[in-house]
């Protein structure tokens, strides 16, 4: 288990007050419960859709690399890694 970097983007980073947070996570599942405790419902509905899976349209990247590429909710992380969650904007 690693301390991991967590950035948020747009409406996320409203909804936590914060840019950026540190948590302790061996798996991205495990630091969108950590996240989802600290931050609560407001964002848990950001993340996820009704059914309880990943949104549609949140992106998340490990290091740059985004989760569908690698092995979504259940990439492992290392020490020092950086995942950033990018909620799409939308509009016309």
């Amino acid at each position: 288990m690693g301390k991991v970097r967590i950035t948020f983007h747009g409406a996320l980073a409203k909804i936590t007050g914060e840019k950026a947070t540190d948590v302790e996570a061996s798996t991205l599942k495990e630091v969108i419960s950590i996240l989802t405790a600290k931050f609560g419902e407001r964002f848990e509905k950001r993340i996820f859709d009704e059914t309880g899976k990943l949104a549609r349209f949140v992106n998340i990247y490990v290091n740059g690399k985004d989760i569908r590429f690698l092995n979504h909710l259940d990439t492992e992380l290392d020490d020092e890694d950086n995942v950033s969650i990018i909620p799409a904007v939308g509009g016309g």
